[in-house]
C-alpha cells in the first residue's frame, strides 16, 4: 500500500510552495491528502480510499498516480490561495490603493488553469500506456 509519506513526499518534491500554504500540522496534511483523493476519485472514477489510522492508501499506486495525487494538492492550494486571496483583498482595492490587484488574480488564474492543464496531461500520459 502507497503511504501518506509518498504522496506529500512526492508534491513536495514536484510541487514547490510557499512554506506559509502547505500546512505543517499532521492532521491538516491528512485532510490535505483526503481531498486531493477525493479530486483523483471523481477525474478518473476511481475508488481510491484513504486510511489516516495506518497512514496509507487501499493500495500500491503507481508512479504515475502518486504523481497526479501531488499535482491535485497543488491544484487545491493553488485554488483556496486564488479564493483567499479575491475574497480578502478585493472589498478593500479602492480603499487602500492595491493597483494590481488584477495583475495578480490574472497571475492565479493562469497559475490554477497552468496545473489543471498538467493534471489532464499526465492523465493522458497514464491512459496512453494502457492503450
Amino acid at each position: 500500500m502507497t503511504s501518506y509519506d509518498q504522496i506529500w513526499e512526492t508534491f513536495l518534491n514536484n510541487c514547490e510552495t510557499s512554506d506559509f500554504d502547505v500546512p505543517q500540522e499532521e492532521e491538516d496534511i491528512y485532510k490535505s491528502i483526503r481531498n486531493a483523493i477525493l479530486h483523483f476519485n471523481n477525474r478518473l472514477r476511481d475508488n481510491l480510499k484513504a486510511d489516516d489510522s495506518t497512514e496509507t492508501v487501499n493500495r500500491e499506486l503507481s508512479e504515475d498516480d502518486i504523481l497526479i495525487l501531488a499535482h491535485y494538492l497543488r491544484y487545491i492550494f493553488l485554488l483556496n490561495k486564488k479564493t483567499l486571496f479575491e475574497n480578502t483583498w478585493q472589498p478593500f482595492t479602492n480603499d487602500v490603493g492595491i493597483k494590481n490587484f488584477g495583475t495578480q488574480i490574472n497571475s492565479l488564474n493562469k497559475s490554477v488553469a497552468e496545473q489543471r492543464d498538467e493534471i489532464e496531461r499526465l492523465i493522458l500520459n497514464a491512459t496512453v500506456d494502457y492503450l
